[in-house]
Formats: C-alpha cells, sequence, structure tokens
C-alpha cells in the first residue's frame, strides 16, 4: 500500500467510521429485499433435459402440482367432507378421496390419505393456508402433508429456525477462542465490529442479484466470518509489533497498513479464486455462492484496510491497558521436532504415500444430488402407500385414439421395468388410466340409461351433436352434452370430472404420463431405470419432442455435468492459486510444494468419506455410511483449496525471511513460532465454524457443508504444521536461490 495511501486512511479515520455506521444501517434495512430460492432446478442449465421439460410442461399445462395430506384416525366420513370442504379454497383445482386405496390401517392405526390437486398458484403460499385451514378445524386431529410444496416450507421454517441459533454459537466459539489466543482482551470486540459491519454489508448488497440460493443465504455469514478473520489478525499482530518496537500509534498504524497489505491481498484472492472457481460450474448455484462469497471476502478485505484502522485509533488505549499473555500453542516445541531426523524424512515417508492412497480412495465417494431424507423408506408415509418417486413424461398426442394405443402400449412395456426384481413402475397416472373412463365409447343406450330419457331421443341427440355411427366418446360427448343440454346436471358434472382430467393429462399437442416409481432418487441402479425409461419413451416415439421431469431426473442431469464440474472447479482453483503464490514468493517451486500440501490434504479429507463408509459395515456402532452431497464437495474444494493455503503462506513466508539471517533449522524453528498462533487461531475459528453449522443444523445440504469444511480444516492444519515444514527443509535450496522479479 502507498504511504500516502496509508496516511489517509488513518487521518480520515472518522469520516470513514461514519460511512461504515450509515452503511451498516442501511444493510439492515435491505437484507429483507433479498429474494431466497429454495428451488434447485431454477439452477440447471438451459440445455438439460429437466430445464427444458420444465418449460414445455409449464407451457403445456401450466403450474399443476400435487399435495397429499395423511390424515390419523379420523371419524368414518371426515375425511370425504373434508375433501369437498376444501375445494373451496382458492387455488385447488380438486380433491380426491377414495376409500379403497386411500385408507389403510397400521399397527392398529387408521390412516387416510387426502390427494389434492393445485393449479396456477403460489404453493408457498397455499400450502401454508391449507395447513392453517386444516388446523383450525376441530374434526381433522392429526395430520401431516406431504409433496414438494410441503417439503419446500418445511425446509424454509428449518432454514428460520435454526440459522440464528447456528451463527450465535458459531460467534460464541469464535469470541472465545480470540480471548484465549489475543494478546489483548479488547482485540475479540475490534474484529467483531468489523466483521459485523462487514457481513451485514455483504447481506445487505444481496439484494442486487434477482434471488440467491437458500444455501448461499445460509452459510455465507458463518463462513465470511470464519475466512476473512485472518485479515484482521494479520493486521494487528503487525501494528502490535510496530508499536511495541517503539513507535507511536499513529506511526505504528500507518506502517502497519503498508506492511500487511500486500499478505493481506494474497490471503484474500487465494480465498477469492477458490471460491470464484464455482462460479464456472454448470449448475449455476456455484456461481450463485461463489460470487456472494468471494463480495463478502472483498467487502471484509476493504473493510480490514479502512474500517479496522479507525477502530484500532479508536480503541489503542484500551488494547494497550488490557494487555494480556496469550495461550502458549507449543510453537517452539513444534520447531524443534520439525528439524529432527525423524520429522524429516520419516513424516513426508508416511504422510506422502497416505496423500496417493486417498487421491485413489476419493474416486469411490458415493455422492447424492438430492435430499432423500424426508422421502426416507421408514416413514409411516411410504410403509403405507409405498415409495412414490414421481417422474413425469410429456409425450406428443393430439388425442385421437390411435394416441391413446400407444400411450397403453408404453405404459406396458414401463410396467415390465425391474428394480432389485420387482417392479420398478409402482402406478402410472395418465389419461388412459386415471382419466380412462373418459376415454370410453357410450352408445345411445347408454346415454339413454344415463340421462334417463329414451333411446330413440338419445340417438337422435347423438346425431344433432354431430357424431356418426351412434356412438360417442365420452370425453367428446361430455363436451357436446354440456352445451346441448346446459341445465343438465348430469351432463354438467360428467364435463367437470372429463375437464379435470384433460387438464391433468392432455392438452392440444402433448400427453402428461406421471409414474409413481419404487426406487430411490439417486445411484446408478436408479439412473439405469431412468435410461431404459427414456430410452422406451423414445422408441415408441422416435425423432419426437419429449419431455421428462423429476427429482430423479434432475439428479441425473446434474450427475452428468458434476464430472466436468469437479474437473473445472479444480483447475481454475490450483491454476488462480498457482499463478497468485508464484506471483508473491517469485517462485516456481514454493506454489507447487503448498498446493501439494493443501490438495493432499482435500484428498485425505474426502477419501474419509469413503474410509467411514467401508468401516460402518464392520462396526455400525462406531462408523455410518457417509455419503457426499455433490455441492459439499465442491464448496468444500473451493474453501479448502482459497482459504486453507494461507496458512502454509504464512510459514512459508516466515522461513523465507528468516532464512535470510539463520540457518535453515533455526529459521524453520522461528517460522513456526510466528506462524503458530495466527494459524491456530484461523484454524481453530474455521473448524469450530463449520461444526457449528454440521451439529446445531438439520438440513442436509447445510449440515453436509459445515462437518466437510471442519474435517478439511483440520486435515489442512495437520498438513501445514507436519508436512509442510519437512517439505520446506528438504527443499531449501531450491526455495532459496535466487528468484526472478516480478
Amino acid at each position: 500500500m502507498p504511504e500516502k495511501l496509508a496516511a489517509f486512511i488513518v487521518d480520515k479515520r472518522r469520516y470513514i467510521l461514519a460511512f461504515f455506521a450509515l452503511a451498516a444501517v442501511l444493510s439492515v434495512f435491505m437484507i429483507p429485499k433479498t429474494v431466497i430460492n429454495y428451488d434447485f432446478t431454477r439452477y440447471l442449465s438451459e440445455s438439460t433435459v429437466t430445464r427444458r421439460s420444465l418449460d414445455l410442461m409449464e407451457t403445456e399445462f401450466g403450474s399443476i402440482d400435487q399435495i397429499s395430506v395423511l390424515f390419523t384416525s379420523l371419524e368414518d366420513g371426515v375425511c370425504a367432507q373434508i375433501a369437498e370442504d376444501i375445494q373451496e379454497i382458492n387455488g385447488i383445482s380438486r380433491a380426491v378421496y377414495s376409500p379403497d386405496s386411500d385408507l389403510k390401517y397400521l399397527d392398529g392405526v387408521k390412516y387416510e390419505r387426502l390427494n389434492i390437486y393445485t393449479e396456477n398458484t403460489d404453493m408457498a403460499a397455499l400450502s401454508g393456508e391449507l395447513e392453517r385451514y386444516l388446523s383450525s378445524r376441530a374434526d381433522t386431529g392429526e395430520f401431516s402433508m406431504h409433496g414438494s410444496a410441503p417439503e419446500s416450507i418445511s425446509l424454509q421454517r428449518r432454514v428460520a429456525e435454526e440459522m440464528p441459533l447456528t451463527m450465535l454459537i458459531a460467534v460464541a466459539v469464535v469470541i472465545a477462542v480470540l480471548f484465549v489466543t489475543s494478546h489483548s482482551y479488547i482485540e475479540p470486540v475490534v474484529f467483531a465490529l468489523v466483521l459485523t459491519v462487514s457481513i451485514l454489508i455483504n447481506m445487505g448488497t444481496n439484494f442486487i442479484f434477482d434471488s440467491i440460493s437458500f444455501i448461499t443465504f445460509a452459510v455465507s455469514a458463518i463462513l465470511q466470518l470464519a475466512l476473512a478473520m485472518d485479515y484482521s489478525i494479520m493486521l494487528l499482530r503487525t501494528y502490535f509489533e510496530l508499536r511495541d518496537g517503539g513507535m507511536d500509534d499513529t506511526s505504528a498504524l500507518k506502517s502497519a497498513l503498508q506492511q500487511a497489505f500486500m499478505p493481506i491481498c494474497s490471503s484474500s484472492l487465494t480465498t477469492v479464486a477458490g471460491l470464484g472457481s464455482l462460479m464456472f460450474m454448470s449448475f449455476t448455484i456455484g456461481f450463485d455462492i461463489g460470487i456472494v462469497l468471494s463480495k463478502g471476502i472483498i467487502i471484509s478485505m476493504i473493510s480490514v484496510f479502512t474500517l479496522m484502522p479507525a477502530l484500532i485509533r479508536l480503541f489503542a488505549k484500551p488494547l494497550r491497558t488490557t494487555m494480556h499473555k496469550p495461550l502458549p500453542l507449543g510453537g517452539r516445541h513444534l520447531g524443534r521436532f520439525a528439524c529432527t531426523r525423524f520429522a524429516k524424512y520419516a513424516v513426508p515417508a508416511v504422510l506422502i504415500p497416505v496423500i496417493i492412497v486417498s487421491f485413489v480412495l476419493q474416486g469411490q465417494i458415493n455422492y447424492t444430488f438430492t435430499d432423500t431424507s424426508m422421502r426416507g423408506t421408514d416413514s409411516v408415509y411410504t410403509r403405507l402407500y409405498g415409495r412414490s418417486e414421481p417422474l413425469a413424461l410429456l409425450v406428443p398426442s393430439r388425442g385421437t385414439d390411435a394416441d391413446y394405443e400407444t400411450q397403453r402400449a408404453l405404459i406396458k412395456r414401463l410396467s415390465e421395468i425391474e428394480y432389485e426384481g420387482r417392479p420398478a413402475v409402482s402406478s402410472v397416472a395418465a389419461m388412459v388410466t386415471s382419466g380412462a373412463a373418459a376415454l370410453e365409447y357410450y352408445t345411445a343406450a347408454d346415454l339413454a340409461d344415463m340421462l334417463g330419457i329414451g333411446q330413440i331421443r338419445a340417438g337422435a341427440y347423438l346425431g344433432l351433436m354431430g357424431f356418426t355411427g351412434n356412438r360417442a366418446r365420452a370425453d367428446e360427448l361430455a363436451e357436446k352434452a354440456a352445451a346441448f343440454m346446459p341445465d343438465n346436471a348430469q351432463a354438467a358434472e360428467m364435463k367437470a370430472l372429463v375437464g379435470f382430467a384433460k387438464g391433468l393429462f392432455q392438452t392440444d399437442d402433448y400427453a402428461r404420463i406421471v409414474l409413481s416409481l419404487d426406487i430411490p432418487p439417486k445411484g446408478e441402479a436408479s439412473f439405469g431405470v431412468l435410461e431404459e425409461i427414456i430410452s422406451l419413451a423414445q422408441e415408441f416415439y422416435p425423432n419426437e419432442k419429449l419431455g421428462f421431469a423429476g427429482i430423479l431426473m434432475s439428479s441425473y442431469d446434474i450427475s452428468g455435468a458434476f464430472t466436468s464440474d469437479i474437473l473445472r472447479v479444480n483447475l481454475i482453483t490450483i491454476l488462480a492459486i498457482f499463478l497468485i503464490v508464484a506471483l508473491s514468493f517469485r517462485s516456481l517451486s514454493v506454489p507447487l510444494i503448498l498446493i501439494f500440501v493443501i490438495q493432499g490434504a482435500v484428498m485425505v479429507n474426502m477419501a474419509s468419506s469413503v474410509i467411514a463408509t467401508r468401516l460402518s459395515s464392520v462396526l455400525p456402532k462406531l462408523f455410518h455410511e457417509r455419503s457426499v452431497f455433490f455441492m459439499c464437495y465442491l464448496i468444500c474444494l473451493a474453501i479448502q483449496m482459497g482459504a486453507t493455503i494461507d496458512y502454509g503462506i504464512l510459514l512459508t513466508t516466515h522461513y523465507i525471511n528468516s532464512r535470510k539471517t539463520e540457518d535453515k533449522h533455526a529459521a524453520m524453528a522461528s517460522a513456526l513460532r510466528l506462524s503458530m498462533p495466527t494459524i491456530f487461531t484461523s484454524g481453530l475459528i474455521l473448524f469450530t465454524a463449520g461444526l457449528a453449522i454440521g451439529l446445531v443444523c438439520t438440513v442436509y445440504y447445510i449440515y453436509s457443508i459445515g462437518l466437510l469444511i471442519a474435517s478439511g480444516t483440520f486435515f489442512s492444519l495437520v498438513m501445514v504444521l507436519i508436512l509442510l515444514p519437512p517439505l520446506l527443509l528438504n527443499c531449501d535450496k531450491l526455495i532459496m536461490r535466487k528468484r526472478g522479479k516480478v
């Protein structure tokens, strides 16, 4: 940082304080204006089958959804009465209850299911209204709601309830860590003020985006707190060193800004490089998370350079009077250990093969692409009505008899598909199944019986309505009969039933076939079933525009892009960090060593999931299967590479600086002694923040990220403090040879 800029920041500190205070207040009012998105399909590429199918289904059928309500121990006739009453609620097109299929008993308890169909409405608002209505009735008793909309509502509630507590616990732990490791009891106050303002500004400026994902909303504040903390620590430690060296407060602050500028910039740039790599994912939730967190890191860095000097100057006297001896972290002992022959040769001989084995094992991770906890196989609903993973097929259809015959033939072939020795398709809802009555043919005699008129008169009606052959298909008959006999109640009811069925399953150009699959929405075997369904549909409708939509289809689409996303995120992260570190150290060997160490920690972290899964079959009480949500891998890869490499950069910087005046063993001892407080403090904060997310939050997508970040930080600390020192010592000549100029 130029001397004049540092002087300007310190001299104009009062104006800077006023600016940030105003910005923080405005941000508080802007946070509620941010739109939170809970729909993963919004982030699918336009080229994916799911995205194209959802757009086609929206165009052809509109916003039609289904909610199932499961009632427990209702009085006889109450469920049918509820089905009739709730059709008065705006947005509900029909409520269907059939005792034959919806009435079940389990363990002596009576259960009844009510299927509710909705259209062209805000599903979140309707679900809330429906829940309030059912709760207000005296005859409903205990009930639960099932379907995509209720699951989304439940997810929103859990995020809203759990994240404040998670943030509170994380902040409390961070402050406790800072009190123990700080040099002054006022340090945590200064850090807390800087980061609170930074977090508020970052959250307040999120309104500039159309929306942000609920994952981004849930983890961004805590991760910003953990990732940006070491910037504040670097600046304050530099200030203390200069002030203790004899400078006055103002001069020490100006010099600290100049000296800490490049280390903090390098640290923040590596973090932004890691997070920025997520923005190149084909699944654009990566862009969402990457840009919000990168923005937060940049805001934090700017706050450290501008707001923090003003706070340090404001609290200069308390910082001096509340000085205390920090917790001894054993840097000297670790430095002596690093210089032993055992550490120099045995540690790399053990850990490098561990990294190689981990690289092989991490390729066997069991990835998941959706949260299956709400549709678990042990739920009461699943035990009663079976596992039902819906998949919607859109096929061309003009509504002719030939079209319907093709659908029947396709459905027959689909019912023959097997999964683990049983039918994969448990039920089919289509015009030719659920709406089959609308496709039956009625003769004049049938019409006479239905309307209570003479057969000759019924035949005359058929002729007047334009039907030939003395017969008519029910859907066409219902439409014309209702117009021909507007006052006939039976004709009107028949038209309404046919209209409901066609609204669900048939338009002028397309038919919708909804399959209920008795398979999990993940895994290669399930994807194999999906591929068989797609192949069959293409066989019956060659060279036609088809649609496939559902959780399984979106998981399939995401998995198809996942391999390329992993490679892309890895390469961009590694290349960007390599360039930043190479320019910072003016060396090619240093970035290679640092990237190897941190990438090794990433491999060990990911391999631990595979090892835990394998041990779960042998020691189920100690270990459990650990599948990895695909976004967790990518987010943790970016954060672990981008953030924890700072620990290696700090240690290497101290080593190179000490090496100018000391031999390599003494330089390593000095480097570990100087680096340990910052590395331990920053690492412990990131570890505890991830652990807080993982242990407090119950949302699968979020707690998985927290636990993986916590374990990743732990492995990075181990690698930086145990493996990096011997690598630096053994490569000393390569590192210390004359480095080129930038």
